[in-house]
């Protein structure tokens, strides 16, 4: 089979996938539509500010409790809003991520030096609920230590130096200071991007590549086309060989398609350095290779298309998540980062983003795809063998 011919079977497949409907969906638009999803849901790490509801219940309405609610709302961190009745059903209702009752007396026992409280509502094992709390706790304390420091300032001139030292010292017993230090790039909202536009491709290598192979024999057996084939010259190598070149045309057509959204959307695929993009591109290459070839040992115990899809997806669609490729490898049990550093398309897909993100020269990420380059070559070859196997049967039996 001369090289024309490869080309034409790979513009054959390319322009089926294009006239029908579904298999452009999922090969195009389903990556699309899912990238710019998670851009819209994690692609702008820190991007917005923290805030709470807060439900306030002033019984005092003192000057000083409403000294003390105006400085919550100054913070810009709490959404403040007065609740009069129904307090306790407002915040389990989950109307509001925590409640304080401001009691009377409040602000007659801070001016005359009597201690005070205040009650924080709040809902047990609710994350938003249990860290609003402990951010109330963190700024009425604050709120006291200022007001003691203020009073200690009014009566600075009527107390002896070492009194007014101490007095200082226990309203106020450590200082503190603060160091902003820059995120690493993976922190920045263009940073993310590139990273889970990465995971995209690695995810849909996945999927392609398993849905080009592992339904290759019934397909083809259904549509005809199989035993057109198998009556003519053309070796059963050179057939494998132009399903895997059509499986990565598809493969790159949706990674270009999701690269050019990515910048679109912000991914700062232009930090990856030139000299990185040829080794990216071959790790990726030999990941689709060895999914497909995963798909070449699964294809010939497939008897129908529909078993084709469905053993496609109960592969991929949980793969996608376990195998780390889909969402990063860190937010999995230490359990499943086990079968992420183990499965091929994981590792390389990994490797990748190492070099896109973090800045690993692609001799580190090839070393560390070592593993998982050879066991793509062996699966290719196995499928391959049976792949030849199948295709010597259909020969037999037609």
């Amino acid at each position: 089979m001369p090289a024309s011919q490869y080309l034409y079977e790979v513009y054959i497949y390319v322009k089926s996938m294009f006239r029908e409907r579904q298999t452009l969906f999922w090969t195009i638009v389903f990556p699309l539509v899912y990238l710019s999803i998670i851009f819209a849901v994690f692609g702008n790490p820190g991007g917005s500010n923290i805030s709470f509801s807060v439900a306030i219940q002033d019984l005092d309405n003192s000057t000083l409790s409403r000294i003390f609610i105006d400085a919550m709302r100054d913070t810009g961190i709490y959404r403040v809003a007065y609740v009069n009745s129904s307090f306790e059903e407002a915040i389990r209702s989950g109307g509001y991520d925590v409640g304080i009752v401001i009691p009377r007396g409040f602000g007659e026992n801070l001016t005359t030096a009597n201690q005070t409280y205040i009650s924080i509502a709040y809902i047990g094992n609710l994350q938003s609920s249990e860290a609003a709390r402990s951010s109330l706790e963190s700024f009425i304390s604050r709120f006291g230590s200022i007001y003691v420091e203020r009073i200690i300032e009014v009566a600075k001139s009527f107390m002896p130096s070492d009194a007014y030292r101490y007095a200082i010292f226990i309203a106020k017993p450590i200082n503190t200071s603060y160091i902003e230090v820059r995120g690493s790039y993976i922190s920045s909202p263009g940073g993310i991007r590139t990273y889970y536009t990465i995971s995209t491709i690695g995810f849909m290598i996945l999927y392609s590549g398993l849905f080009t192979s592992i339904g290759s024999i019934v397909e083809a057996r259904r549509s005809g086309v199989l035993q057109l084939i198998l009556s003519s010259p053309i070796k059963g190598h050179r057939i494998f060989i132009a399903r895997i070149l059509a499986g990565l045309a598809s493969i790159s057509i949706t990674s270009i398609a999701v690269i050019l959204l990515g910048i679109a959307l912000g991914a700062d695929i232009h930090r990856i350095p030139a000299y990185a993009w040829a080794a990216t591109a071959i790790l990726m290459l030999i990941g689709a290779i060895g999914t497909m070839g995963l798909g070449f040992i699964i294809a010939p115990f497939i008897k129908t298309p529909e078993a084709a899809t469905a053993i496609a997806n109960i592969i991929a669609f949980p793969t996608m998540f376990i195998g780390g490729i889909a969402i990063p490898k860190f937010l999995l049990p230490s359990s499943l980062q086990i079968f992420a550093d183990i499965y091929p398309l994981s590792r390389i897909v990994d490797s990748v983003r190492n070099i896109a993100i973090y800045g690993w020269q692609p001799i580190q990420g090839i070393l560390y795809s070592a593993p998982a380059i050879i066991a793509s070559i062996a699966i290719i070859i196995v499928g391959w063998i049976l792949y030849r196997r199948a295709l010597e049967k259909a020969i037999e039996n037609p």
